[in-house]
C-alpha cells in the first residue's frame, strides 16, 4: 500500500454532539486532500497538549507511554492510518527495539496522533483511504465540507436520524435509519 504523509491542521468543536470536535488532517508534499476524524473530549485535549507542547505536572496517559518506552528502549517511528470502518479509524504505531528490529501495534488513531505530536514521528494513512474518504469541497467560496459517512460513527448516526425526524426530513431519517441497519447487521453477523 502506497502511504500518504499527513499532519494535524486544524480542531474544531462539532455542535451536536456537543462533547465532540472534528479533527482535520492533511495531506503533506503538496497535495490537497484532508482527512476528518470525529472525536471526544478527551482525545481532543490529549492532541491539543501534544500540539501546544504543553508538560503536565503530573504525567497523562500519553507522557506515561512514552516514558515507559524510552525506559524500555523502545522508539516510535511512524504511525500509519490502515483502515477506516463504521466511522472508527485503526492504526499501526510502529517501534524501534534496542536490537534495531521494528514491530507494529495496533491503536486508536487518537492515541498514535498524540505520541506522533510529543515525539515527533511522521504519521501516514494509505492512499485509498486519503482518497476515498477525503473531505470534499461543495461551496464555492471552499468554507464548507462534505465528509464520508464511514467517518461518522454509528451513535452520531443514530443521533442525526432523531434530529431529522424531529426536523421532519423523514427523507434523511430513512437514508441515516438505512445506513444504521446495515452496520447493526454486520455487527451480528460478527457475533
Amino acid at each position: 500500500m502506497n502511504e500518504i504523509e499527513i499532519r494535524v491542521l486544524d480542531m474544531s468543536a462539532v455542535l451536536k454532539p456537543s462533547d465532540a470536535f472534528a479533527l482535520v488532517l492533511e495531506e503533506l508534499g503538496g497535495g490537497f486532500r484532508k482527512l476528518a476524524l470525529i472525536i471526544g473530549k478527551q482525545e481532543a485535549q490529549a492532541i491539543k497538549m501534544g500540539q501546544m507542547s504543553y508538560t503536565p505536572p503530573r504525567p497523562f496517559t500519553h507522557d506515561l507511554m512514552l516514558s515507559v518506552m524510552e525506559k524500555g528502549g523502545l522508539v516510535p517511528v511512524k504511525g500509519v492510518i490502515y483502515e477506516v470502518k463504521d466511522g472508527i479509524y485503526s492504526s499501526f504505531l510502529f517501534v524501534r527495539c534496542a536490537d534495531e528490529t521494528i514491530f507494529q501495534a495496533d491503536a486508536r488513531t487518537t492515541d498514535v496522533i498524540s505520541l506522533s505530536l510529543r515525539k515527533k514521528f511522521p504519521l501516514y494513512v494509505y492512499e485509498d483511504i486519503l482518497e476515498r474518504e477525503q473531505l470534499r469541497n461543495i461551496s464555492a467560496d471552499g468554507s464548507t465540507y462534505c465528509v464520508s459517512i464511514n467517518t461518522i460513527d454509528i451513535d452520531s448516526l443514530k443521533k442525526a436520524m432523531d434530529e431529522a425526524v424531529e426536523n421532519e426530513d423523514y427523507e434523511r431519517a430513512l437514508q441515516l435509519r438505512d445506513e444504521i441497519r446495515k452496520r447493526e447487521k454486520k455487527e451480528d453477523k460478527y457475533k
